[in-house]
């Protein structure tokens, strides 16, 4: 399914990045309870975007405070990223996910996708 992308107008002006509402894929990864998984997966949609995090629904055991990992393609974008990220709130399957960089490898990542809808915004003329 192809990825669609357009900055939203609704947005309280003392958010700190611009949000971007789209729809893509993602994968959602937690740690597995079981030990017979390492990892139980989950497949949902981002429904919205800025650099500091992802809005997610996805009809998983989500709980606030929560660390996952998270697989998703960024509009415009032509690889998947994975990035961790932590359950900020939730109402029914909607859930905000604050991005999370420990290492210098994730906050590479990171960086990386923030380029990509900073180069996005000004393509819009945002």
């Amino acid at each position: 399914m192809a990825s669609t992308t357009q900055p939203e107008t609704s947005f309280s002006t003392t958010r700190r990045w611009h949000r971007f509402a789209f729809d893509v894929p993602v994968r959602v990864l937690l740690s597995a309870v079981s030990r017979k998984a390492s990892e139980l997966e989950f497949a949902g949609r981002g429904t919205g975007m800025n650099e500091g995090g992802i809005g997610i629904d996805v009809e998983a055991p989500l709980v606030i405070g929560s660390e996952l990992q998270l697989e998703f393609k960024p509009p415009y974008a032509g690889l998947t990223l994975r990035v961790r990220g932590r359950v900020r709130n939730a109402s029914g399957t909607c859930y905000g996910v604050e991005f999370l960089a420990d290492d210098d490898a994730e906050r590479q990542e990171v960086e990386l996708f923030r380029r990509m809808l900073r180069d996005a915004a000004s393509r819009l003329g945002q």
